[in-house]
């Protein structure tokens, strides 16, 4: 980039002239970046790997506070796709005032700034800043790579049931009782959150309408069908409007029929609600003696886990053999 390219950039906020380049030098790749990020208005969208996490943190500190002062000050808001894991997770709790959600296998680093322009940085050393910068205030390459990192943001896992899925992973054969109705719809919304390839509901009709009606249940429901998920739910009885509402799911989901609900009177009546997240987890929820509260137990115990399957699996098999009542809604 020629010093009256990158001196119009600088004095423009980076709006002025249109351009598509590499930079390569590390000052002003820096300068570049920070003038872009103090000028931000209204939003700034990141997304970092382990990389770039490491350098921002060791190298970069100075925009990382400022991000976190015109988050609180301005009400800037920042979005922020990164891996958190047990190393670096009390890293990314300091960061108090991002937006913040997790992906797997983070292999990559971009930012984009209101819209208007994309930062990438580029490594060619683990452990030393960047050597390089692509730089681009295009407006049809800002709106595609806009386009991927919301597509990213919407099947990313939120912060907080990403920490409780590394505390889960820590803590083998680990069960708790919840009575809180709070928490109880929390670990429903984080089970579903946590949840990456197939989510198992066998539920009484009176359980399943109250956490539907009562928590964010059904859009949490709708980022398993962003992952690519399945759902299979069973309820003991047919519950019209049970049914509209997962029919309202698919209709909104960019994955259509992502779900199969089977319904049956014949096998009886349940008694509770339980909830198998990728053969890992399981919740399982009932009525207090005088029905009016909720209580819930969770168990990530690989015995526990295994029988829960193979019962929906009982039940699942045994109403597609009776009725047929098996579809997606």
């Amino acid at each position: 980039m020629d010093e009256s390219t990158y001196r119009q950039l600088k004095e423009s906020n980076g709006r002025h002239p249109k351009v598509t380049e590499v930079i390569f030098e590390p000052e002003r790749m820096s300068e570049l970046g920070l003038v872009a990020l103090t000028n931000i208005e209204k939003a700034f969208d990141v997304v970092w790997d382990k990389t770039m996490l490491d350098f921002i943190w060791n190298f970069f500190r100075v925009g990382l506070n400022l991000a976190e002062k015109m988050a609180r000050e301005r009400k800037v808001k920042f979005r922020l796709i990164v891996e958190v894991t047990k190393e670096n997770k009390e890293l990314i709790k300091s960061l108090k005032n991002h937006e913040i959600r997790h992906v797997d296998s983070i292999r990559s680093d971009f930012a984009i700034f209101d819209e208007r322009a994309y930062m990438v940085q580029i490594f060619q050393k683990e452990d030393e800043p960047p050597s390089q910068a692509y730089f681009s205030n295009s407006k049809s390459l800002v709106i595609s790579q806009q386009g991927l990192f919301d597509r990213l943001w919407k099947i990313a896992m939120p912060l907080e049931s990403r920490l409780k899925e590394i505390e889960y992973q820590y803590k083998l054969n680990y069960s708790k009782i919840l009575s809180n109705q709070e928490e109880i719809y929390n670990e429903i919304a984080s089970i579903i959150d946590q949840t990456r390839k197939e989510l198992l509901i066998f539920s009484s009709s009176p359980i399943l309408c109250k956490v539907t009606n009562q928590s964010q249940f059904l859009n949490n429901c709708i980022r398993l069908s962003d992952k690519r998920a399945v759902l299979r739910i069973l309820v003991d009885s047919a519950n019209e409007n049970i049914l509209d509402q997962f029919k309202h799911i698919n209709k909104e989901s960019d994955s259509a029929d992502f779900i199969e609900i089977g319904f049956t009177e014949k096998l009886g009546k349940f008694n509770e609600m339980v909830m198998i997240s990728d053969s890992k987890y399981v919740i399982q929820i009932k009525y207090e003696d005088d029905e009016s509260k909720l209580i819930a137990s969770f168990s990530n115990k690989e015995h526990q886990v295994l029988v829960q399957e193979i019962l929906f699996e009982k039940y699942w098999n045994e109403v597609n053999s009776l009725s047929r009542n098996i579809s997606t809604v």
